[in-house]
């Protein structure tokens, strides 16, 4: 069960469900090669998040509480009162990013996308990925659990480079694995990425 204390948002620029405002925009770039072997249902679910297929049959619907968040809900939703006396919605899951075709970017120069293709280098397949993403502040957890997710899928060749900058910087932070995890580099240290500093849900 998922408890939600605030408007949530998606990490693909565009309005949100409950009414948050767009502000504090990343930009976030990431280009890696992912195993060959990925099973038919994690590609799919891969494809859904990146905004490139339809949500698989295994994604069920989930219950969700909005007991603090019951006045800013849109008319189509009602809540019920579950046996706890909570207040809660059921629904489906939400993509981390609901379209993954090329768009022209809000708060960053060019164009955002998702692209994944097969590459079959004779006996050595892979999954070539790459994706240019804006993300919000309320996508941080969506973000995390996705880039954590092809972390621990890459190709053994750990081919992967990514840059992260907020969308006023004028210097990206370069992204790289480490220990499985990815972090920044900045002035010459690693840090964790945006969405996993200290405040990065405040």
């Amino acid at each position: 069960m998922k408890i939600l204390t605030g408007p949530p948002w998606r990490p693909d620029v565009g309005t949100p469900r409950y009414g948050t405002a767009v502000a504090d925009i990343h930009e976030l770039m990431v280009a890696m090669d992912l195993r060959g072997d990925l099973p038919e249902t994690e590609l799919a679910e891969l494809r859904w998040h990146l905004g490139l297929g339809s949500r698989p049959e295994h994604i069920t619907e989930e219950t969700i509480v909005v007991n603090e968040v019951l006045d800013l809900l849109p008319d189509e939703q009602e809540p019920v009162q579950d046996e706890n006396g909570d207040w809660v919605i059921k629904e489906f899951p939400q993509p981390a990013w609901e379209d993954g075709s090329p768009y022209a970017a809000s708060k960053i120069p060019g164009a955002g996308c998702s692209i994944l293709v097969r590459a079959d280098d004779h006996a050595d397949e892979r999954w070539a990925l790459t994706c240019r993403w804006e993300v919000h502040p309320d996508g941080h957890a969506e973000v995390a659990e996705r880039i954590g997710w092809l972390a621990a899928r890459l190709h053994k060749n750990e081919s992967f480079f990514g840059y992260q900058r907020w969308y006023e910087d004028n210097e990206p932070e370069l992204l790289s694995v480490r220990d499985g995890k990815v972090v920044a580099c900045r002035n010459g240290a690693f840090v964790p990425p945006f969405w996993d500093e200290p405040d990065a849900d405040c």
